[in-house]
């Protein structure tokens, strides 16, 4: 299987160094279990320094399947990436919020734009002033 082909759960394109991952729709433990598999194949594969992951498609998401994108991100970090998601729906952040979700270090950003920003700024640390 190639990877640059679009997957039924994720469309997955290379711009430049930043792989571009589009969740769609809803999805189950199987899904986002062979998109996690996908995102870090592709990454070997094409040597991608940075992930870009849209979640604005999804309008449903669970503790389970949200340890699974954050365990991903935390892959796509130890393989040396930075990672970052975007679109998150209000309904869905408050929810997980509500439900104490652990998001660790995860980044996220509103607009496709905003992650592309946030990736060039990876090496930063919001440091206090002082």
């Amino acid at each position: 299987m190639s990877y640059s082909e679009s997957y039924s759960a994720a469309g997955m394109n290379m711009m430049g160094i930043t792989l571009i991952v589009s969740m769609k729709g809803d999805l189950d433990e199987s899904d986002m279990l062979q998109i996690q598999k996908d995102i870090l194949g592709s990454i070997q594969h094409n040597s991608a320094k940075e992930v870009i992951i849209d979640v604005s498609y999804i309008s449903m998401l669970d503790l389970p399947l949200f340890k699974i994108l954050r365990e991903t991100a935390q892959m796509v970090s130890v393989l040396g990436s930075g990672v970052v998601f975007v679109g998150f729906k209000a309904g869905i952040a408050s929810a997980l919020v509500d439900l104490d979700a652990d998001f660790g270090d995860i980044r996220t950003a509103v607009t496709m734009d905003d992650g592309f920003e946030l990736l060039k700024c990876k090496d930063t640390v919001n440091m206090p002033e002082g």
